[in-house]
């Protein structure tokens, strides 16, 4: 049962939204509650038939405990409802049931049709099972038919049998709400609710004074929590299952609600008054404990074991007695909305604190209590045949007893042999079932009560060490996590929160395993990252706030000769100590150790508040050994290898002459290299990021700001250029005209900017004139573009050159958190004044160069972000419209890009190139710019621009069926041309998304 439990209250932490790796927890939990609902009927057809049969005596007999197991059964059935209906298991079996049935109507599936058929007969049965809300209403039509076997006297008799124990239990249970409130207690009275609704499907006995006595027992029991954050309300069970009483009575819901706030208000008043309470009960039972079982004991007296039984019964009613007082407050508040104030949350986690010192006076004494249990468990089974040997020298006495009370006889030897053995469940049932069977008159006075609270005891005992574990449980802090922190945001420099750090650990251990048990169903990994969330909240909150107190504290006592206020060395000081003398802590596996946390965090702060005041080393240095002199803290002293420079090749140039630089070199995205244009020497110059890393050992990483400073006085000009060229009338002309074609023709065109477009814009351009090199107006403009996307170029190329520099000279620093200058060592070793000056100097330039590979700069970012407010500007509409001649430009790029490496393979290499992404590049930054990277996709240029090479194949396969010789040779040179073409697009189509991935 506790493997479903908890298997459904921790469903929803999980998430699960595929079915398939839970069908095998789902089979069990349907064939759970088949087995329920088989063994509720079995034992009821069993009592019907004895009823019914009349095969014995039923003068006198008993049968209130086989009515409790009843309701027991039918209890656990309504509970599984309850979870089930409190998560999203339904949900997703539906879901999966859905998929499921789409899957059978698919013909490829390789699954043979009669396996398909039982897969969907056995998800149909859990379906109406378990996944339909009426599990409950099921097991009561079952047993309403199972009912009807009976005649209308003997329906009667077991009528009366059930009202007669409904009645006695609700007086009983009333007693003990008022008196003992407790986990068990409050389980009674669901049960209790559970036999009611029971009773009344059965029979229909409704019996107004029992219902009113039940609904004045609920007000009392008026929230139940059973797991996680499951808590069965009365009414709503009652409204649900005994509709007709629940109409009669009333106002119903209105007086639980009542009942609730009445139970919060309560406890607030009188919540110091109950804490008090329960620390001295739990003070008291846990020095009887020590007291009692202090000494192993070998033979223990009747009376001996007596007061050891009472002691161990006393100490489960207070474990659960606390257990069910946290748990109600929270879940009452809950369930209400009403939020806890800090100081009865405060108060709750002494509450909590208590449980847990219940468990440790347990298992410090678990070996004593085990001796002294087998000890008790077996004087208790004596005390019980004894009796049962009594009953039946009586009964023996009786010299017709062979003839008229043979069967009353048997049930005592049953009973009796049942005992003589391991005290087991079994055994203990059936001594309890064979004993309700011997009619009351065969009973010496009260001897069947006696012997009914000895098996009771017998049984609370077997399970002593069991049911203090699931009492003392705090699993439940998995469901109310939020409150952790609160926990820890506690000053810990008060002794006693100290101390008590380590129940709570405990508490968020408890959790950790019972995650631990459902990562296996679940086949997950949740302990983990619950472990792991709770330790970075124990470092963050606890030992970083530890180590900073000590900081404080051995601040204070450096600067003790300033005017600063007293303190009390007692109150101050010690208390810093306790965390370090405990040192360890322990969740599971994982263990927490408070010195070497605090000796990091010191070390890492002197070093880091001497770095940023060099001058207050002394300072540090005192607080050091003041450290290890009051709390025995050992630091950590760095020490940082000599470093060497490397000498490469000079770009100070390209920086101060940029403008020539982009002009004259070509940039290769990939490699990121810039290559010579062209030269009049037989080889081309080459720079890479090697070179500039190599410049910037040699001038320093300010380089890097100046070099993106002169970028952009360079870009300025040249957007500048750029926005001459598109106010122009004609192409501001021929793009509105060319955007206004591209709108009305969408849905023609399938929202494609046509092929021919692009190459009629490109062609027309050149009608407007050329310029002295023979060059259009369009291909001066690509030009210009290619040059800003070179300096972008280079500023990529600059800052990882800066990166590569940086890391290449961290490989000689051992680490990069440095405690200890090399000016503080020099002045330690007394060395002269020219080496403290040296050493100071490298000091600065470790700082720097750390300081410079830690901190990248994002100069793309820069550069966006100074120019597209410009761009963006409403002063600047005529830019709105670049992305329509950006399909131009690519054409035009194409066809410059196939000539340059046509002329690669020619004796006259003047304008030879093999690569030029500077204009990718820089179409990728203005299309950022003007934030028209949506609207050029709009466009679906490289769609059309494919669409536009297949139509030419197509074409060109036609008239390939038709042509002759000579022109089956010309049309090898068009394949071969359009092949050229496609295979620039697409190196220019990678370019372009790769650029324009830089300004994401």
């Amino acid at each position: 049962m506790s493997r479903h439990f908890t298997f459904l209250s921790v469903y929803e932490e999980y998430g699960i939204t595929d079915m398939n790796s839970q069908m095998e927890s789902v089979c069990l939990l349907s064939a759970f509650i088949s087995r329920c609902d088989e063994t509720l009927r079995n034992l009821c057809s069993q009592v019907f038939a004895i009823f019914t049969e009349a095969v014995i005596n039923l003068n006198g007999i008993q049968l209130h405990y086989i009515i409790n197991h009843i309701g027991e059964l039918f209890t656990i059935i309504v509970l599984m409802e309850l979870l089930i209906s409190n998560t999203s298991l339904p949900a997703t079996w539906n879901k999966y049931c859905k998929n499921l049935k789409l899957l059978s109507h698919m013909q490829n599936i390789d699954l043979i049709e009669e396996k398909l058929q039982a897969l969907s007969s056995a998800v149909d049965n859990i379906t109406k099972k378990l996944m339909s809300d009426n599990i409950v209403q099921n097991t009561l039509q079952n047993l309403a038919t199972l009912r009807k076997s009976l005649v209308d006297k003997n329906c009667s008799m077991v009528s009366s049998e059930f009202t007669n124990y409904l009645k006695q239990a609700i007086i009983n249970l009333d007693k003990l709400v008022q008196d003992i409130p407790n986990v068990t207690t409050m389980y009674k009275c669901v049960k209790i609710n559970a036999l009611f609704v029971l009773s009344s499907h059965l029979f229909g006995n409704i019996d107004k004074k029992i219902f009113k006595s039940l609904i004045e027992l609920n007000t009392k029991a008026h929230s139940v929590h059973i797991i996680g954050t499951t808590v069965w309300f009365p009414e709503q069970f009652l409204q649900r299952y005994a509709p007709a009483q629940s109409s009669s009575y009333g106002k119903m819901s209105q007086t639980m609600i009542k009942a609730r706030q009445t139970y919060i208000s309560n406890k607030k008043a009188s919540l110091a008054r109950d804490m008090t309470s329960l620390q001295v009960m739990c003070a008291q039972w846990v020095l009887s404990v020590e007291d009692a079982f202090s000494a192993s004991h070998h033979k223990l007296n009747a009376s001996e074991m007596s007061l050891h039984a009472k002691l161990l019964l006393e100490g489960l009613n207070v474990a659960s007695n606390i257990n069910y007082s946290v748990l109600t407050l929270i879940n009452v508040h809950v369930s209400l909305g009403v939020p806890l104030s800090k100081s009865m949350l405060m108060s709750l986690f002494e509450v909590i604190d208590m449980l847990k010192c219940l468990t440790n006076a347990v298992s410090r004494n678990r070996n004593q209590i085990l001796n002294s249990l087998n000890m008790t468990i077996q004087h208790f089974i004596f005390q019980a045949i004894s009796s049962i040997l009594e009953v039946k020298k009586a009964l023996m006495t009786d010299k017709n007893y062979a003839n008229k009370r043979l069967d009353e006889l048997t049930c005592l030897v049953i009973a009796e042999r049942s005992l003589r053995g391991v005290a087991s469940l079994e055994r203990n049932v059936a001594a309890n079932v064979a004993l309700s069977f011997v009619p009351d008159t065969t009973y010496l006075e009260d001897s069947y009560v006696k012997l009914g609270t000895l098996l009771e005891k017998v049984q609370t005992l077997s399970n002593f060490t069991k049911s203090m574990d699931n009492f003392c449980n705090c699993s439940w802090m998995l469901w109310h996590q939020h409150v952790i922190p609160i926990y820890l945001d506690q000053n810990f420099s008060i002794q006693l929160n100290a101390l008590k750090l380590k129940y709570f650990l405990m508490v968020l251990e408890d959790c950790a395993v019972l995650l631990h048990k459902t990562d296996k169903q679940y086949k997950k990994h949740k302990s983990k990252d619950f472990i792991s969330s709770m330790k970075s909240m124990i470092n963050e909150s606890l030992l970083r706030t530890t180590s900073q107190n000590i900081e404080t504290n051995l601040r204070l006592h450096i600067h003790s000769h300033l005017q600063l206020d007293v303190v009390n060395p007692f109150t101050f000081d010690m208390v810093k100590k306790l965390l370090l003398v405990i040192d360890n802590f322990r969740i599971q596996n994982i263990y927490m150790s408070v010195v070497p946390s605090v000796e990091h965090y010191l070390s890492t702060m002197y070093y880091n508040l001497t770095t940023v005041v060099l001058s207050d080393w002394k300072t540090y240095g005192e607080m050091r050994q003041m450290a290890k002199f009051k709390l025995n803290l050992k630091t950590v002293q760095d020490n940082l290898p000599t470093q060497t420079l490397e000498q490469g090749l000079d770009v100070l140039e390209i920086m101060r002459n940029i403008h020539i630089f982009v002009s004259k070199y070509l940039y290769n995205l990939n490699n990121q290299i810039f290559i010579e244009k062209s030269s009049n020497n037989k080889h081309l110059n080459s720079i890479n990021i090697r070179h500039v890393a190599n410049s910037i050992r040699t001038h320093g990483t300010g380089i890097m700001n100046t070099t993106v400073n002169f970028t952009y006085q360079f870009l300025k000009k040249k957007f500048f250029t750029f926005s001459q060229f598109m106010y122009d009338e004609h192409i501001k002309s021929r793009l509105i005209k060319d955007l206004r074609y591209f709108k009305e023709n969408a849905e023609v065109n399938e929202n494609m900017y046509l092929y021919k477009n692009a190459d009629k814009f490109n062609k027309g351009i050149r009608v407007l004139g050329l310029a002295e090199d023979g060059q259009s107006y369009l291909d001066l403009f690509r030009d210009l573009i290619s040059q800003i996307g070179n300096a972008m170029g280079y500023v990529r190329m600059i800052r990882s050159g800066g990166r590569h520099c940086c890391s290449d000279a961290t490989v000689f620093l051992p680490t990069l958190d440095i405690s200890k200058s090399f000016k503080e060592l020099c002045e330690e070793e007394n060395l002269g004044h020219d080496a403290i000056q040296a050493s100071e100097i490298l000091d600065n330039n470790i700082n720097c160069l750390i300081t410079n590979f830690l901190q990248g700069t994002e100069y793309f970012k820069l550069l966006v972000d100074v120019f597209a407010p410009v761009f963006r500007n409403p002063k600047n509409v005529h830019l709105k419209n670049f992305f329509i001649i950006v399909p131009p430009l690519t054409l035009n790029f194409v066809e410059h890009m196939i000539l340059s490496k046509d002329k690669m393979s020619k004796k006259n290499k003047v304008g030879a190139a093999f690569t030029d992404d500077g204009f990718a590049m820089g179409v990728a930054y203005i299309l950022k710019l003007l934030d028209q990277d949506s609207n050029f996709e709009a466009l679906h240029w490289f769609d059309s621009i494919w669409k536009h090479i297949k139509d030419e194949r197509r074409a060109l396969e036609e008239q390939k069926l038709k042509g002759s010789v000579q022109l089956q040779q010309a049309l090898a040179l068009t394949e071969k041309k359009i092949k050229t073409l496609e295979e620039e697009y697409k190196l220019l189509y990678y370019s372009l998304t790769s650029a324009r991935i830089f300004f994401r």
